[in-house]
């Protein structure tokens, strides 16, 4: 695959599967076509119910292959739709691989390895297992892309402009494979979690003490990135390798492995800004979140930190717009019903502040933030400040573009300098206290 439009691709996947996605004819005919070839249809399913994040696909073959064919499938699947919006993703793929792929189907139909049973396991409470497997075994895992690293329960995303991946360090894999080469690697824990949505299906025995998990059910490896990575490393030198890896296994929704997480902080740091948005005693991030799964044009733009504004992968960051609600919004957050209120007025400020402005927003936000601050990451405080004076005014709308007109936003506006707005720099509080005052003065 050609590296330098790898993210290209992927972005254009994962829009489509917004726009799309709620489709089940569309998302129907794509495991089709898996299966079709002989294939496990579950990873593609996965896409659709963002159980499975693009970004995390790596550079490796099998991976590239997935991509492919899924590209290929919802392709055909739009086709059906008379909807023309992926006809060109072959050339996102090199020659060979499009030979080697386009007509690719398994000799026979995959073994899967469903059900997954863990032998010797010990509750030590409900829905907390104790087990072990051997090296071989979670490389089985491995290889059959059953072990989804879930970037809502882990810490973060490595992001740069060339792309976005899960942050693994290669000395550190080296150091781990070498260890366990060398027979000097503590065996720590690995965690994995049985994501729980609702459909997930697994069994206890407590006589036997095996724990079967079966098709459907999703894995996430909550913690263990780099020691897993370094299990394939080390197999692949030694095959017959002896090695046995303790593993806890959870059953939590994300919002509780999101708890669990910060535990495991306590051994690992994790970004300060990516556990602030996972705490979910707090109000503010509680609306955030409703925000989030609006998908309406403000969600599309906020990532989870200020790594991917400075790619240029998004415009503002999620701890940036729950401190922007809780100084504007936090005497009101009292009660589930006021944060629906408050989420759903976010939203419908930002989709008409944007959609008027969908240039400087939607359309080429990136040109636009060479000349212009109106869509830097900090000015998204003044815009959550400016809709909590908007709020129940029948004339927002009129006064929104009123205000917004009057501003110079280009950045050879001196003004911006002198209230401290430098770049993509996070502003501190009072330049976040001038930059309400500006907004907040109608």
């Amino acid at each position: 695959m050609f590296t330098d439009k790898e993210q290209q691709l992927k972005g254009k996947l994962k829009n489509i599967i917004t726009e799309f996605g709620f489709d089940g004819h569309i998302k129907q005919n794509v495991m089709d076509e898996f299966k079709s070839r002989n294939l496990s249809s579950l990873r593609a399913s996965w896409v659709f119910t963002e159980n499975l994040d693009l970004d995390t696909l790596s550079d490796a073959e099998e991976d590239i292959q997935f991509l492919f064919l899924f590209s290929l499938a919802l392709n055909k699947a739009l086709k059906e739709k008379d909807i023309d919006m992926l006809s060109d993703y072959k050339s996102y793929f090199t020659s060979v691989e499009i030979s080697d792929w386009e007509d690719y189907k398994e000799e026979k139909e995959s073994n899967d390895i469903y059900p997954i049973v863990f032998k010797n396991t010990t509750e030590i409470f409900p829905g907390y297992y104790q087990t072990s497997a051997t090296a071989q075994y979670v490389e089985k895992l491995n290889k059959a892309n059953k072990l989804i690293y879930n970037p809502n329960s882990q810490r973060g995303m490595k992001v740069t402009k060339k792309k976005i991946g899960i942050s693994i360090d290669p000395k550190k894999v080296e150091e781990i494979t070498t260890r366990m080469l060398d027979g000097e690697q503590f065996p720590d824990d690995l965690k994995f979690n049985i994501l729980k949505t609702g459909e997930e299906r697994f069994n206890y025995n407590p006589k036997t003490k095996i724990l079967t998990i079966f098709e459907g059910s999703i894995l996430n490896l909550l913690d263990g990135a780099h020691r897993n990575a370094s299990n394939s490393v080390a197999l692949s030198k030694n095959p017959e390798l002896q090695f046995i890896w303790p593993i806890k296994i959870s059953n939590f929704t994300e919002i509780k492995a999101h708890n669990f997480m910060v535990q495991i902080d306590r051994q690992t740091p994790i970004p300060k800004d990516v556990i602030s948005i996972k705490d979910y005693s707090k109000n503010e991030n509680l609306v955030l979140d409703k925000i989030i799964d609006s998908r309406g044009d403000l969600s599309n733009v906020t990532k989870d930190t200020d790594a991917f504004v400075k790619s240029d992968r998004g415009l503002v960051s999620k701890p940036i717009i729950a401190e922007a609600i809780k100084d504007n919004y936090n005497d009101q957050l009292d009660s589930a019903m006021q944060r629906d209120e408050i989420a759903n007025w976010i939203v419908e400020f930002t989709n008409y502040l944007m959609g008027v402005y969908s240039e400087e927003f939607i359309v080429n936000p990136y040109e636009t933030k060479k000349t212009s601050y109106i869509n830097n990451l900090n000015m998204f405080y003044g815009y959550i400040a400016f809709s909590s004076i908007l709020k129940d005014n029948n004339d927002w709308k009129e006064i929104l573009k009123q205000k917004i007109n009057s501003i110079d936003f280009s950045i050879d506006n001196p003004m911006w300098r002198d209230l401290g707005i430098i770049k993509e720099n996070k502003i501190g509080k009072p330049t976040k206290n001038k930059l309400y005052k500006l907004f907040k003065e109608v």
